[in-house]
Formats: structure tokens, C-alpha cells, sequence
């Protein structure tokens, strides 16, 4: 059997896959804790660090705590992850240069296999009979299966998602050329930096292959943030964290991030300050089923990330699917086909805001490159940009509070 136990904000998975179970209440790491310093303390973060190194070593009810084990520091975000005892945390609480103390806890992806799975095609299709999504966000209308696209861009050649996920399988055919790479492992003990679950392979097909991807040229980086099963608020941050240092030009850049937890300081304060450094992040919204009113976790709690809700091909909003004043956009989220990991011409068809998502990230790279990297490449004119040309009043049973408005590329007849 496949190893695999995914605790997923997600109806049961059927097909060859275990049962999933539907839980989405808060799961704490007992003895884990994320720390988030206040903007400014960058000169003396080492000086900080030294101390917090000091008082663990003191403590007397430390056991088997091994104090500070991940070290975060981006932009103007700077703090630390690790195992301290009651004592330990409650110095570090005190300390003035502390804005935040967590608990780590598990992250989720958002999706589901169906579980009446449908007959598969064979081959791959043409952009005359593409996948229903890319018809969607080509047309003001539903149902179309022609996806029409501007080619001044180049369809996002040179421009550059990261995508923070299970990893890639680079070797796809959707992205010959070498436009998939790997980047960085952030999982401990991963078995491998290969994507064993597919669900990183499925979320950068949409964005860039070629033929299931929005942005047809552009590059996808792999930051593993997954192995089998679940992950963690500590091991998703240091993913994120890697991909934003490693941006080296935010208006060629966007970040995805299909998946999800309970609401963090230290995450949504990453998201932020990348945000105001030009950085882009899209999220999916999740697939809880309820209203942002109602509270939502991390990532898509923070403000300044682009939260992204699922719709059918007629254009009804699923019951997995979030809603709320917390969607930014709508975007195709179900039975979406895209590349998958188990060989270099697989597909599968899938479905939750991790699919939502990626349909939106390939759009802002496309939308950018139309723009050339100029100031229509920028951040806050990108996100308008994607809100101006959505198309309005066409999303059913959006929700009370909801935005109306789909995702649209500008070129539908």
C-alpha cells in the first residue's frame, strides 16, 4: 500500500488512497514554539539569539529540549523555532524584543482526490480542447473549452513562481526545458527532495505546463514543505522564508502557497513583510467550508495575501470551499486536471482551493509579463490589475460577504 497518511482539510479520499480523516481543529506540538521579534531588532538578532541560548541552557526543568532549532530571517522578519520548557518560554515571553510566542502545530494540504472518480482521457489535449479552467479564466462566460491567451508576453518566460508545496517531479513533460528545478527541502528526515505525494507536481502544472498551465513558459521552483503526511507551522515558514530570500526581483516573482493551518503570528507577519518588499503571495483560501467572519488560519488569515475560492465549471461555489470578506478572487477548484507524480506523462483530476490557487499565480506571472517587469509588474498594481479584469456577478452562491468576482485574463471573446 502506498504510504501515505494525510491529514487533509478534505472530505475522504477514496480511489487507492487511504481514508482521510475530516479534521480541521488545531493540532499543538507539545514542547514546540515559534517565536516572531518585533520589526527592528535585526542588530541585535544575534545578540538575542545568544540569549535565549543562555537561559535554556540554565533552565533547570529542561529535559530532552534541544532549545533553538530553526533560525528565521527575511526582510525585516526575524525570529526562531524550537523545544524549550515552561521556564525557558516564559523568559523569552518577558523579553521586549518578543512580539509573538506560538505553539507549532500541523498544516494541511487543501484538496481531495474525487471520490467518484471519473473516466480518465488518454494523451495529452491541444489549447483548441484545453482543460475547462483554462477556458474559464479566457472567458467572461462558462463552459469553454478554448483557452485564448495574449503571446506578446511570452507567457511568462523569465518569470519565476515558487512553489511551496509536497516538491515537483521536475522531470514532467509539462515542464520540458528545464523550466521545473528544485530549490530547497525544508521537511526533516524527508525520504527524498522528490514530490511523493503530487499535489506540488499538480499545483505547478497549472501555473506553468504546457499544456495545463495558465503562464505556459514560465519557471516553477520547488520548496518542499511536505513529505507523506501532514506538516508544520515551524517547517512551512522556513520554506516560505527561503523562497522570499531567494527572490531577487518581485515583480518577475509570485509565491504559492495550496495549503493550510491554524492562524499564525509568525506566518501571516512573513506573508506581510514580503508584501512590503514587492513580493506577492497567493494562497488558497481553504476548505473548511466556512466563512472568514468565522475565523481562518494561516495562510490565508493574513491580510496581504491574495486568498483565492474555488468554483465549478458553472461557476457554483463548492461546500469545500471558503468564503467570506476573506476571498480576494474566484478561481476553477474542481475536478481540475494537471500533471501528477507517479510518471513523466501522468495526470490526474483533483480538486480544492489548492487548485483555485495556482490558477491565480499563473495569471499574476502572465499578467506580468505582458507588463515587460515594469510598474505594472509591481505588487500592489499586479493585485489590482487581477481585481479589475475579474469578472463580476458571475460566482453562485458565493456566500454572504463574499467578493464576486472570477478570475479573467483579459482575452476571452
Amino acid at each position: 500500500m502506498v504510504r501515505i497518511t494525510y491529514l487533509l482539510l478534505c472530505v475522504g479520499i477514496a480511489l487507492a488512497l487511504p481514508v482521510a480523516k475530516r479534521d480541521n481543529a488545531p493540532v499543538p506540538i507539545p514542547g514546540k514554539y515559534i517565536i516572531t521579534l518585533r520589526p527592528g531588532v535585526a542588530p541585535s538578532f544575534e545578540t538575542h539569539l545568544s540569549w535565549v541560548r543562555d537561559v535554556h541552557t540554565r533552565s533547570l526543568s529542561r529535559r530532552d529540549e534541544s532549545g533553538i532549532e530553526k533560525v528565521y530571517s527575511a526582510l525585516d522578519f526575524h525570529g526562531y523555532a524550537g523545544s524549550f520548557d515552561e521556564e525557558t518560554i516564559a523568559q523569552i515571553r518577558a523579553n521586549p524584543d518578543v512580539s509573538s510566542v506560538e505553539q507549532d502545530q500541523t498544516f494541511h494540504l487543501t484538496y481531495h482526490l474525487p471520490s467518484q472518480p471519473r473516466p480518465r482521457q488518454t494523451g495529452l489535449t491541444t489549447q483548441k480542447d484545453a482543460p475547462w479552467g483554462l477556458g474559464s479564466i479566457s472567458h467572461r462566460g462558462p463552459n469553454s473549452t478554448d483557452y485564448i491567451y495574449d503571446s506578446r508576453g511570452d507567457a511568462g518566460d523569465g518569470y519565476t513562481a515558487y512553489v511551496v508545496d509536497t516538491g515537483i517531479r521536475t522531470t514532467h513533460n509539462e515542464f520540458e526545458g528545464g523550466r521545473a528545478i528544485f530549490g530547497y527541502n525544508a521537511y526533516p528526515d524527508a525520504d527524498s527532495d522528490e514530490d511523493n505525494i503530487g499535489h506540488g507536481t499538480h499545483v505547478s502544472g497549472t501555473i506553468a505546463g504546457k499544456t495545463y498551465g495558465v503562464a505556459k513558459k514560465a519557471r516553477v521552483v520547488a520548496v518542499k514543505v511536505f513529505d507523506w503526511g501532514s506538516s508544520t507551522t515551524s517547517i512551512v515558514l522556513d520554506g516560505y522564508l527561503w523562497a522570499v530570500n531567494n527572490i531577487t526581483t518581485p515583480a518577475k516573482s509570485v509565491i504559492n502557497l495550496s495549503l493550510g493551518g491554524p492562524q499564525s503570528d509568525a506566518v501571516d507577519s512573513a506573508i506581510a513583510a514580503a508584501y512590503s518588499a514587492g513580493i506577492l503571495t497567493v494562497v488558497a483560501a481553504g476548505n473548511d467550508g466556512r466563512s472568514s467572519d468565522n475565523g481562518w488560519g494561516s495562510p490565508a488569515s493574513a491580510p496581504e495575501a491574495l486568498a483565492v475560492g474555488a468554483v465549478d465549471v458553472e461557476n457554483v461555489r463548492p461546500s469545500f470551499s471558503n468564503w467570506g470578506p476573506g476571498v480576494d478572487i474566484w478561481a476553477p477548484g474542481v475536478m481540475v486536471r494537471s500533471a501528477w507524480n507517479w510518471d513523466d506523462g501522468d495526470y490526474l483530476e483533483v480538486e480544492g482551493t489548492s487548485m483555485a490557487s495556482p490558477h491565480v499565480a499563473g495569471l499574476v506571472l502572465y499578467l506580468r509579463s505582458l507588463e515587460g517587469g515594469g510598474q505594472g509588474g509591481l505588487v500592489g498594481a499586479v493585485v489590482d490589475k487581477v481585481r479589475e479584469l475579474g469578472t463580476k456577478g458571475v460566482v453562485k452562491e458565493a456566500g454572504r460577504g463574499s467578493v464576486n468576482l472570477l478570475a479573467y485574463n483579459g482575452n476571452g471573446a
